[in-house]
C-alpha cells in the first residue's frame, strides 16, 4: 500500500543563499504544505510538511536563544523523534554551534558512552548536552545545562542568528577516539551545490535512511540535503531498523524512495532478512554504498535476493567529515567498475581535488583531499599539515585509467604481517562470512611479535547463538587463509555484542586492540 507524499513541481535545487537555514526556509516558503520528512517512531510512519518542521525548528530556536547566553556547543545524544532533527536546528538557528555522538544504548556500554563524552567534553567547550529524558540524570551533576524534549522557557521566542560556523561533526574514531571538525555554512551550501549536481537530484526524488545523524551520511546525505534540496526524507531509528528491516525494505514501495544511502555490511543484512511478501525495490534509482570499502559481492548478492534492484543503480561514494560529506561518486559507466580487486567510487565532484601522495610504483598511496567545502578546523585547536595544500585523509587509494577513484583501506590499519600488507577490512568481511560468524561482527588487527620480528595477524568474531567457537576458530582460520594467503596468529571468538562498534556502525580496531591486550575484551576460552 501506498503512502501518499506532497511534493512540490519545481527541480530540486539548493538556492543560492548564504547558510543552509536560509536554503531550508526558502522550501518552506516556496511550498509550505510539501511534505519535509516520515519519520519511523513507535511502529508507525508520522508525517510532517515543511511548515510544520519550520515551526518547529522556531520552537527550539527561542528555548536555545533563551536558555543559553553566549555561543556555545550543544551536544545531541538521544534517540530518533521529530524533537532530534528539529533541536538540531533550532541550536544552529539561535548561534550556537551543533554536534551529534551516538546516544545510550544496548549496543555501546555505559563505560563506552562516559568515556566518548569526557573526551568531547576534553576537547570542546560544550555548554549544553541535549538528551532523553531518561539518560539525562547520569548527566546532571557538574556537567554541561541538560536539555529534553520536555524542556520548555517562559521567554522563548524564535531566534535566525546563525554563525559562520554551522556545525561540528566528529570522526567515526575507527582508528582511535574521535576527533571534531568545524564545517562553515558556506562550506556546507557550497558541497551540497556541488553534489547535488553531481547526482542529477529531482523534484520528484526521495531520501529514505535508517543512519543516525551522527554520521556524516545520515547527517549531510539523508537529512540536510533533502531539506536544502527541496525533497522529502523518510528515516528510521537505525535500531529499529536492526530489529525491523522488512519494514524499511517494504517503506521502498509504500512511500516510493528513490535514494538509499548505507554501508557495506547492510546489504547482507537486508538479504538475510527478506520480507514474506518481497517488496518492489524498482523505484530506487541510487543505492549508495558509502563510510566502508563497497564490495561487489555485495551488490551481486543484493541483487539476487532483490530482483527488482537494477544493476545501475548500484552505486559507490567516497566520502568523510573532513570533506563535508562526498569527495566522488559513481555515475554511468563507472557504476560496477573494478580495478585490482575495488569497485570504483567514482570520478570527483566539481570543485574537488584529490592527489595520491607518496605514491608506490603501483600508483597506490595515501588520498589527500582539497575543495572549497572542505573543514575549517579541528575542534581543540588539533594541529594537521597539509602536503601542498592537500588534506591527508589517512585513507589507501589510486585513481583508476578512467580517472575514477579506488579506495584500498586506512593507513594506521594496515598489518604488516611477514612483509605483506594485510587489510584489515578484507579479513573481516571473509571473518564474518563463515557459517556460524554473526554478520558484519568481526575485527582483524595487527600486533607485534617479538620471536617473529614482524607484525602477527588477530581475528575476534562474534558467533550466532549455539555455534560451536572451536568449529568456528577453524572455519574462519581456513577461510582468511585462503583468501588472504595469510594464517592468523589466534581466531578468537566472541559472544554477540561483545566488540565496541564506532558512533558510525563501523568496529572500532583501535578500540578492541586496546581492549584485546589489556586481556579485557571477553573472548570465549
Amino acid at each position: 500500500m501506498s503512502l501518499p507524499v506532497r511534493r512540490p513541481p519545481s527541480a530540486a535545487t539548493v538556492p543560492a543563499r548564504s547558510d543552509l537555514l536560509s536554503s531550508i526556509r526558502f522550501h518552506r516558503d516556496r511550498a509550505p504544505d510539501a511534505t519535509a520528512c516520515r519519520l519511523y517512531v513507535d511502529g508507525a510512519w508520522a508525517s510532517l510538511t515543511r511548515a510544520e518542521f519550520w515551526a518547529r525548528i522556531e520552537h527550539w530556536s527561542g528555548i536555545f536563544a533563551a536558555e543559553l547566553g553566549e555561543p556555545t556547543m550543544v551536544l545531541f545524544s538521544k534517540r530518533l523523534d521529530v524533537d532530534l532533527l528539529a533541536a538540531y536546528l533550532g541550536a544552529m538557528a539561535a548561534g550556537h554551534t551543533p554536534a551529534q555522538i551516538s546516544y545510550p544504548s544496548g549496543k555501546l556500554s555505559p563505560a563506552e558512552f562516559t568515556r566518548k563524552v569526557d573526551h568531547v567534553r576534553a576537547i570542546c567547550d560544550v555548554g549544553a548536552v541535549f538528551i532523553d529524558a531518561d539518560n539525562a540524570a547520569a548527566l546532571r551533576e557538574g556537567g554541561p545545562r541538560v536539555f529534553t524534549p520536555t524542556t520548555t522557557s517562559p521567554g522563548a521566542t524564535p531566534r535566525f542568528a546563525p554563525r559562520e560556523d554551522a556545525l561540528v561533526q566528529f570522526s567515526s574514531g575507527s582508528t582511535g577516539l574521535q576527533k571534531g571538525v568545524h564545517l562553515t555554512h558556506t562550506g556546507v551550501v557550497a558541497h551540497m551545490e556541488a553534489y547535488a549536481a553531481h547526482l542529477d537530484l529531482r523534484a520528484d526524488d526521495a531520501v529514505l535512511s535508517w543512519l543516525p545523524l551522527y554520521h556524516d551520511m545520515g547527517l549531510i546525505a539523508a537529512y540536510l540535503m533533502p531539506l536544502m534540496t527541496g525533497i522529502p526524507f523518510f528515516q528510521m531509528d537505525p535500531f529499529q531498523w536492526l530489529l525491523q528491516s522488512d519494514r524499511w525494505l517494504s517503506a521502498v514501495e509504500a512511500l516510493g524512495a528513490t535514494i538509499a544511502y548505507q554501508p557495506n555490511f547492510a546489504y547482507h543484512v537486508l538479504a538475510r532478512r527478506v520480507p514474506q511478501q518481497r517488496p518492489d525495490l524498482s523505484s530506487v534509482r541510487m543505492w549508495v554504498n558509502c563510510s566502508e570499502p563497497a564490495r561487489s559481492e555485495s551488490h551481486e548478492l543484493f541483487m539476487r535476493t532483490f530482483p527488482s534492484v537494477r544493476p545501475e543503480a548500484m552505486q559507490v561514494c567516497y566520502a568523510l567529515a573532513e570533506n563535508t560529506f562526498a569527495v566522488s561518486h559513481t555515475r554511468g559507466d563507472e557504476v560496477g567498475r573494478k580495478q585490482a580487486g575495488a569497485l570504483s567510487c567514482g570520478s570527483l565532484l566539481p570543485g574537488s581535488e584529490v592527489r595520491i601522495l607518496s605514491p608506490d610504483a603501483s600508483g597506490h598511496g595515501e588520498i589527500g583531499i582539497r575543495s572549497a567545502y572542505r573543514f575549517d578546523r579541528f575542534t581543540g585547536g588539533r594541529a594537521w599539515e597539509d602536503v601542498d595544500g592537500f588534506y591527508p585523509t589517512g585513507d589507501l587509494g589510486f585513481f583508476g585509467p578512467s580517472g575514477d577513484l579506488y579506495i584500498a583501506g586506512r593507513k594506521k590499519d594496515v598489518i604488516i604481517c611477514h612483509g605483506k600488507n594485510v587489510y584489515p577490512q578484507d579479513v573481516e568481511f571473509v571473518a564474518a562470512e563463515v557459517d556460524g560468524a554473526y554478520p558484519g561482527r568481526a575485527v582483524a588487527f595487527g600486533l607485534d611479535n617479538a620471536m617473529s620480528g614482524s607484525e602477527e595477524l588477530y581475528v575476534v568474531v562474534e558467533r550466532i547463538a549455539g555455534a560451536d567457537p572451536t568449529r568456528l576458530k577453524l572455519a574462519v582460520q581456513r577461510a582468511v587463509e585462503g583468501e588472504i594467503g595469510v594464517v592468523p596468529r589466534r581466531v578468537e571468538v566472541a559472544e554477540h555484542m561483545t566488540l565496541v562498534k564506532t558512533s558510525s556502525g563501523k568496529i572500532s580496531r583501535a578500540r578492541n586492540k586496546e581492549l584485546y591486550r589489556a586481556q579485557a575484551l571477553e573472548v570465549i576460552r
